[in-house]
């Protein structure tokens, strides 16, 4: 199965590569290839994150490697350092161009996920999503979602097994909750909705990240939610169950699912259901 990586250029690197004209992906060198288990077929995306922003410079299809430095010495071009003790070399038929113009965009990066879930740090108040560069120092495993979206930005053609199916505009209800609680309910962790008012709902509704967050005095989340997705809808999650709890009633939640990027749409949001694409 095709697995996808990121690895973090210097600025250097990218003023370096900027000034050769139509510079070409060649290869990639690193002390992590071999420990990440990079190998034929895998894909890793090159990128700088600096001036508050991430830099996307190009994918390269993984076509000879892992190699050590001996082993790669006659495939380097002459001036080439062999600093490292890791080095991948591009499928040269994809004939891939570096990019110097190409700023991952906030869709992406507030939806940008790694292989193990977590997704990256922000700079700043939270509101103009800074990407911090210590976040993608190294060479890190991507969720496979994350790597379609990188492609796409890139006008790459994706991997068949990276394929995910598109959700349809469907008519249904979504339900307004702030952050960081609609992220934890995609994550899993919050399988029952607290609400004033029972639901007499059944099955999937769309999740509204409102766009005011909250943190309850006493309920303190270590997630940031100035730093989740928030006046989208994150994802779908079905109601299950509905029951009278001490203080509120008990919305049993399952099977949630998470838009990779979140979805937009032109309706006005309510405080608790509404149709964001128009009722059925």
């Amino acid at each position: 199965m095709t697995r996808s990586f990121i690895q973090l250029w210097t600025r250097a690197e990218f003023e370096v590569w900027k000034s050769a004209p139509n510079s070409p992906l060649i290869y990639a060198a690193s002390n992590q290839f071999k420990q990440r288990g990079i190998t034929k077929g895998d894909q890793l995306f090159i990128v700088a994150c600096f001036a508050d922003a991430l830099h996307l410079m190009g994918c390269l299809k993984v076509e000879i490697g892992t190699l050590n430095a001996v082993e790669a010495k006659n495939l380097l071009p002459k001036d080439a350092h062999t600093w490292a003790k890791d080095y991948v070399f591009h499928d040269r038929s994809l004939n891939t161009r570096m990019r110097f113009d190409l700023h991952v965009s906030v869709s992406v990066l507030t939806s940008f996920r790694f292989a193990d879930g977590t997704n990256p740090k922000f700079k700043g108040d939270g509101f103009e999503f800074k990407p911090d560069p210590q976040t993608f120092r190294g060479v890190r495993e991507l969720s496979s979602n994350t790597a379609i979206n990188l492609a796409k930005l890139l006008g790459c053609k994706e991997s068949p097994q990276n394929e995910v199916k598109s959700v349809e505009s469907e008519k249904i209800k979504a339900l307004s909750i702030r952050q960081p609680y609609a992220e934890r309910i995609l994550r899993g962790d919050k399988k029952i909705e607290y609400r004033t008012w029972p639901t007499t709902h059944r099955g999937k509704i769309y999740i509204y990240a409102a766009k005011t967050p909250v943190q309850l005095p006493g309920h303190e989340d270590p997630l940031d939610p100035l730093k989740l997705p928030r006046g989208v809808l994150v994802g779908t999650v079905e109601i299950v169950d509905c029951k009278k709890g001490e203080k509120y009633f008990e919305w049993a939640l399952r099977n949630s699912v998470r838009f990779d990027p979140p979805r937009t749409f032109n309706a006005f949001p309510q405080a608790g259901y509404f149709y964001p694409f128009g009722k059925p």
